[in-house]
């Protein structure tokens, strides 16, 4: 919908900005995300699209999409944002590639509104548990 009248839809993201609104492009490398947009746009986020991250490990083409948009999110100062990470593999390539902001079933399932304080206190207990000499945590 923004995407119909970019001027009028960079003018609406700048005064959300200005208001303090983080602001993110979701499913970057799809649909009408398009690298001439996003220099126009004031964001913070790129979120890497799920189809990209699913098959992160077995295919070179979507490990070459994968960091390139993370690559680019680092040089625009932008927070890159991994969808559907799945696997601590996921998790672990993402992280070498400087991709820290990830979510997906690895980290939770979706939680309902009212489940979100005691989802938050078991993931806050399992952040403080020690880990083992070579371990990761996710």
């Amino acid at each position: 919908m923004l995407m119909e009248d970019i001027a009028q839809a960079t003018g609406i993201l700048q005064q959300l900005k200005a208001l303090g609104v983080g602001i993110a492009i979701d499913d970057f490398g799809t649909g009408h995300s398009s690298l001439g947009t996003l220099s126009g746009l004031p964001v913070n986020k790129l979120k890497v699209d799920r189809s990209f991250v699913h098959n992160l490990l077995e295919s070179s083409r979507d490990r070459a999409i994968t960091t390139a948009v993370i690559a680019l999110g680092r040089q625009l100062e932008l927070t890159v944002v991994a969808e559907g990470v799945e696997t601590a593999e996921q998790s672990d390539f993402l992280l070498h590639h400087h991709c820290s902001a990830q979510q997906g079933y690895e980290f939770s399932a979706p939680v309902a509104f009212a489940e979100l304080p005691g989802s938050i206190e078991r993931l806050q207990a399992s952040l403080q548990q020690p880990v083992a000499a070579g371990a990761t945590r996710h």
